[in-house]
């Protein structure tokens, strides 16, 4: 009896293929379910159209974003969902700036409509997430930070100090800055 061992190699590496295409396609059933469970209720029906992807823009300020997620919503609006992982179940300043300049970003290089809205997600230690809703800042508010800090790095105006003084105890400039031994 002689075997045709060329068949049996295509053969294993048929069913190879087919199991890993199969435990991908699973891989990203599952991905995509456990995504969808982590989403605000707001964002239910919406389609996720960027994951992890860099918006970059120079006019009218050069300006470099990265969106952890944006959902389109069945009117066409993108709504904007920042992931954070921290000790404290909130949103802050920073989060609604960051995600102000992805908005900038996303419009003026897609021509898209995104909300005045978006949505930061906190995971705390336990894993557990809760969403914020926040409301973002004008195109125009984000142009004057970006040029508010273009400004203090080139020493034409003062910064100054946080109004919170955790931010200021991990301020690079801390070291620099006049306000440091009043705080």
């Amino acid at each position: 009896m002689t075997t045709n061992w060329p068949a049996w190699v295509l053969l294993t590496l048929a069913l190879a293929l087919g199991m890993i295409v199969t435990l991908r396609r699973r891989r990203a059933v599952l991905a995509d379910r456990m995504e969808r469970v982590g989403r605000p209720s707001d964002l239910k029906d919406a389609e996720l159209i960027c994951l992890e992807r860099r918006f970059d823009i120079s006019e009218p300020v050069r300006l470099s974003t990265r969106l952890d997620r944006a959902y389109r919503m069945p009117s066409g609006l993108v709504v904007l969902l920042e992931l954070k992982t921290r000790n404290v179940n909130r949103a802050f300043r920073s989060d609604v700036i960051q995600l102000s300049a992805q908005r900038l970003a996303l419009e003026l290089k897609t021509g898209q409509v995104v909300a005045h809205h978006g949505y930061v997600v906190a995971q705390m230690p336990d894993g557990a997430r809760e969403p914020h809703r926040v409301q973002l800042a004008s195109g125009e508010a984000v142009v004057a930070l970006v040029r508010r800090r273009e400004a203090i790095l080139a020493g034409r105006i003062n910064p100054t100090p946080a109004a919170s003084v955790g931010v200021c105890r991990t301020c690079a400039y801390r070291s620099i800055c006049p306000d440091r031994l009043a705080r």
